[in-house]
């Protein structure tokens, strides 16, 4: 399968920029969209391999960047360290609303909370949340990741902390290719995601739901994800050669294409 013949059309609304893979099948229309909500540090480009199969499969599907990065609206200094998680819930609305029928959302990370905290509110057909940070209804231990000034962009982390942190499982060239494209993110927002303080209305959560853990992860461990979809009672897979970042590197493609069978049967 060539990936390469997939390429995105960059569109922006209410300052958010997307990245759009129309759907590739013949005959095949908006009815299924799928909106991609990346991670912290991150931006649109880590959906480069998942968003190419999904349109493949016939999923019409945007890919947006957070407010603030990836060409998404500006944002100075003291409003973008007051960001929470919770306010990707807005980044999202606006792309829902361009769409002609409720999104299947796709969330990794901060972004798989983010897409939790939408689900609460708003009508989606299906939710995965891949590797991602958990509500404060779960009650998971935190995460120790020092904080060195809340009035001041958090990181990136240099190449070693990354390779530990986000990129368990990848090769040397590819943890150097990935840090380089990582940016500053919220110091709220990851103080949020590592001391997992966001609550969710959990009966307000209808659609079928998927959680996927990496064994290797240490930022949001399987057993938080194993914990997130008991109180959902949805599914739970675990990845045992992938850490953090599920998106990336060797099996990548395995897991999404897998991702993908999910929703066929569902959304």
């Amino acid at each position: 399968m060539n990936l390469t013949l997939a390429q995105p059309r960059r569109y922006d609304t209410r300052g958010i920029a997307v990245d759009h893979y129309p759907a590739a099948l013949d005959g095949a229309t908006a009815s299924r969209p799928v909106i991609l909500v990346h991670g912290g540090c991150q931006a649109a480009w880590c959906w480069a391999l998942y968003a190419p199969l999904l349109a493949q499969a016939g999923f019409d599907v945007h890919a947006l960047n957070w407010r603030g990065r990836g060409g998404s609206a500006a944002l100075d200094t003291a409003d973008f360290v007051s960001m929470s998680i919770a306010d990707v819930v807005d980044d999202i609305r606006c792309v829902a609303l361009e769409l002609e029928a409720a999104p299947i959302l796709v969330g990794h990370s901060m972004g798989g909370l983010a897409a939790q905290l939408y689900a609460a509110r708003y009508p989606v057909r299906a939710l995965v949340a891949l590797t991602p940070v958990v509500p404060s209804n779960v009650g998971a231990e935190p995460v120790a990741l020092p904080i060195a000034d809340m009035a001041a962009p958090w990181g990136p982390p240099p190449l070693e902390a990354t390779r530990e942190l986000f990129f368990q499982g990848l090769t040397d060239a590819e943890c150097r290719r990935y840090q380089a494209m990582l940016v500053p993110e919220s110091p709220r927002r990851v103080r949020e995601a590592t001391q997992w303080s966001l609550p969710i209305e959990v009966d307000q959560l209808s659609a079928p739901t998927l959680v996927i853990s990496g064994a290797l992860d240490i930022l949001t461990p399987p057993a938080t994800g194993a914990a997130l979809a008991g109180l959902y009672g949805c599914e739970h897979w675990l990845e045992p050669a992938h850490g953090h970042n599920v998106l990336l590197g060797e099996g990548a493609a395995g897991i999404a294409r897998r991702l993908i069978d999910w929703l066929q049967g569902r959304a």
